[in-house]
């Protein structure tokens, strides 16, 4: 070994070592802030009990202890599956047995793992990325010194749509978040045992299991790497018919690749008696809800078609699906994606683009994938096309979210790894690294502004904050804050509206207004029940209890002469509660056991509605706030 190389090597330690501990400075940066976001400001709730669905897994585990896959319908709820009696969840099985230990402690932390998972699959994700990064660039530049691309790589895949995560406690973006960690780890043992000549069986291996536990977790991106893993293994069974002695490891890697094909069609077929489909006109949601049904009726039972193509290409590829306000966070999303077909989709939320969320991503894949090209380097090629198809299907689903850009994701880390490495050695350096930083500052910003929004916006304590700041810095009089007119059309997400009399605060969500603070009285009523007696009142209705002292008492509620409703009750406990809203138009009154819901135009269009027409009319503290 010559001087200079001994020179050498400890300089490429120390630079390695700096870059590993500059890539984990950015994991806790990006920790931390998805932990905040996920507990909306208070971090002492990690391992507090989230909202519906939390406990999803929790309950498969539970079955799966003993040895049954059905599961209690009432955890489901209208996510459930109805097959032949028996009710399924159709999320994958492995997050489940992950969990499995956990719940030989009973429900100890039954909905309450949610957080600390997403939160452990953001450090794995990161961790991987990082190991990504490394192996890019032996195929790069093997004899490059520098080390700052590996920091660049771990921030754009951590300042993408994985943030984005934290703004839903709900095992949806639990899912895909583990699904994109463990797709990169597929990924990279890959590239990693390509890379060693294809001869490390142990690195294979792990691979295929990585591949397994993908699918096993979400189906669509687990198909895609486990299709690339497959591919290399056929690239090697042709060229080893002349090497015998290379065919075994050939055909192990074809079998890693069809095992996790073959793993999900039998658990769907467990399930739904069918290889691969999932019915969605067998979801409880679609057979309770006349408008889903019919969706379902027009597509065969699937939720995927080609005819969504229009609308969800037009809406995750345009770079128009934000708008930016004065009010923290200053980012909110742009209008709804309209639909661009005569078939359109069944449910439209929220959504960003890829091109606006991941644009770090964007621009490292652009320039990687041109590489990968001109060099025609197979591997990598496999494992970019594998992975783009795996993120197709979240283009053909009938349903417009942000949490499905996640899966658009692997196939850009794949080609930005590669990217990166590119910029290590230009000229003008510090212009790079600068314009780096911009766009994984700009990422992290979108992401984390549109979670925040996400968890927090039909909050009184997050509505109250963001305009209360607006005032202190610029004097109030925001356009989102207006005084509600129900004889006009909703406004735009987002708008906050309160009534003239200041009797509550609602904001506009997806056409309709959304309550966010209703003061006892008006609007909603809570008591005991004490005999025959009028529960609720108003210009032109009432709602009372007949026989209240009978075996079979009942509510009734007339709208002047006409008896709108006549219900035998199980009166229970005696106490009742009542909600009137003619800004949501809807009554919905709960009388001991029994729950019921009537259209608000029953009642009054008039806001004025009292529950007790001779209390004084309260006032909604958030609505007096915002109007000083």
């Amino acid at each position: 070994m010559t001087a200079t190389a001994v020179e050498h090597e400890p300089d490429s330690a120390a630079s390695e070592r700096r870059a590993s501990r500059q890539t984990w400075a950015v994991t806790f940066i990006a920790v931390a802030v998805f932990w905040l976001i996920s507990t909306a400001g208070r971090p002492w709730e990690l391992f507090a009990r989230a909202g519906f669905s939390s406990d999803f897994y929790d309950e498969q585990a539970r079955v799966f202890l003993r040895g049954r896959i059905a599961v209690d319908p009432a955890v489901p709820g209208p996510e459930g599956f109805l097959i032949d009696g028996a009710t399924y969840l159709y999320y994958g099985p492995f997050l489940a047995i992950v969990r499995m230990p956990l719940i030989l402690f009973g429900d100890l932390f039954v909905g309450r793992l949610v957080r600390i998972s997403m939160l452990i699959g953001l450090v794995v994700l990161a961790r991987w990325a990082d190991r990504l990064a490394i192996v890019a660039r032996r195929s790069v530049v093997p004899a490059s010194d520098a080390t700052w691309p590996r920091v660049a790589f771990v921030a754009a895949v951590l300042a993408s749509p994985a943030i984005f995560a934290s703004g839903w406690i709900t095992v949806y973006n639990e899912t895909e978040l583990w699904a994109l960690a463990l797709a990169i780890v597929t990924m990279t043992l890959t590239v990693e045992w390509a890379a060693d000549g294809f001869a490390n069986r142990r690195t294979l291996l792990l691979a295929g299991g990585a591949a397994l536990a993908t699918t096993l977790t979400r189906a669509p991106i687990g198909f895609g790497v486990s299709f690339a893993l497959g591919m290399c293994g056929l690239v090697l069974v042709w060229r080893a018919r002349r090497n015998t002695s290379a065919r075994p490891v050939a055909l192990l890697a074809v079998g890693a690749g069809v095992l996790p094909l073959i793993a999900h069609m039998l658990v769907n077929l467990a399930k739904f008696g069918t290889l691969m489909s999932v019915p969605g006109d067998r979801q409880l949601l679609s057979l309770t809800n006349a408008v889903r049904g019919e969706f379902f009726e027009r597509t065969g039972g699937s939720f995927f078609s080609l005819r969504f193509l229009p609308t969800t290409v037009a809406q995750y590829l345009r770079p128009d699906t934000i708008r930016f306000e004065r009010l923290v966070p200053g980012i909110r999303y742009g209008p709804l994606a309209p639909d661009y077909a005569n078939f359109p989709v069944e449910s439209t939320t929220p959504a960003s683009s890829i091109t606006v969320s991941a644009l770090l991503l964007v621009v490292l894949a652009v320039i990687g994938l041109v590489w990968l090209v001109r060099r025609r380097a197979l591997t990598w090629l496999i494992v970019f096309v594998a992975t783009t198809l795996g993120a197709l299907p979240a283009f053909l689903i009938g349903f417009v979210a942000n949490r499905y850009l996640i899966d658009m994701l692997p196939p850009l880390i794949i080609a930005a790894a590669i990217g990166v490495w590119l910029l290590a050695d230009l000229e003008r350096r510090r212009v790079v690294q600068g314009g780096v930083a911009v766009l994984a500052v700009w990422g992290l910003w979108v992401n984390a502004s549109l979670a925040i929004w996400n968890i927090g916006y039909k909050t009184v304590g997050f509505t109250e904050a963001r305009y209360s700041l607006d005032d202190t810095i610029f004097g109030g009089g925001h356009d989102s804050l207006v005084v509600i007119d129900v004889a006009t059309p909703v406004p735009r997400d987002g708008i906050v509206g309160v009534t003239s009399d200041c009797s509550g605060v609602w904001i506009a969500e997806q056409g309709r207004w959304v309550a966010l603070d209703r003061p006892d009285g008006v609007r909603q009523a809570t008591g005991a029940l004490n005999g025959d007696r009028v529960l609720a009142a108003g210009v032109n209705w009432q709602l009372s209890v007949a026989g209240f002292d009978s075996p079979t008492p009942r509510a009734v509620f007339t709208s002047g002469d006409v008896v709108v409703l006549d219900q035998p009750l199980e009166i229970g406990d005696g106490r009742y509660i009542i909600t009137v809203d003619a800004i949501e138009n809807f009554f919905f009154a709960q009388i001991g056991n029994d729950e019921f819901f009537l259209p608000g135009d029953v009642v009054s269009g008039d806001v004025d509605i009292r529950l007790d027409m001779s209390a004084p009319m309260p006032q909604s503290a958030l609505c007096l706030s915002l109007s000083d």
